[in-house]
């Protein structure tokens, strides 16, 4: 069986009327309500690209036991001024510390803002002396005890930046 072919039709379609009212204030309110809805939108998201957000800096560590142990700042996301740092050392203790969530472990030392106040437990060293937190910057560590220890940096006092756990970590 064959189906026939629907013909041309002789003349192209024209309208012969306009089209309803209604259709055409459908139209026209729907165009309206969507350019309030864009500038609405534009209202409430493009502000939040003129705000001047404070850059963090990613801290990578490596550990370094060549002479001794030493945490060698491999590499920063973007260096800033040391003053904008803090770093806290936890180590294998008995009790739990609010630095120091791990269970069994507790605060061995601190550096404050600026990573400075060091002790023979924990000293940071900047190498490249340009006051920046930057690879070649590193952190000595004594740590005696054999155990799980964990290093923290911090940014902007809570902002946790740089991590690195060694020893006998599960």
């Amino acid at each position: 069986m064959r189906i026939a072919r629907p013909r041309k039709p002789n003349v192209p379609f024209k309208r012969k009327r306009r089209p309803p009212p209604q259709a055409t204030k459908l139209l026209t309110y729907s165009m309206v309500a969507g350019i309030v809805f864009m500038v609405l939108l534009g209202i409430v998201f493009l502000p939040r690209m003129f705000v001047d957000q404070p850059p963090t800096a990613i801290v990578q560590l490596r550990l370094n036991t060549t002479s001794g142990t030493r945490l060698d700042v491999a590499s920063v996301s973007s260096a800033l001024e040391l003053s904008k740092f803090r770093a806290v050392f936890c180590g294998p203790a008995a009790r739990i510390s609010e630095a120091c969530p791990e269970r069994g472990s507790s605060q061995i030392a601190t550096l404050g803002p600026g990573l400075g106040g060091g002790n023979a437990t924990l000293r940071f060293f900047d190498g490249t002396a340009d006051g920046l937190l930057d690879a070649g910057d590193y952190f000595e560590i004594s740590a005696a005890a054999p155990g799980c220890y964990r290093f923290e940096i911090f940014q902007d006092v809570d902002r946790l930046v740089g991590l690195t756990l060694w020893g006998g970590c599960p």
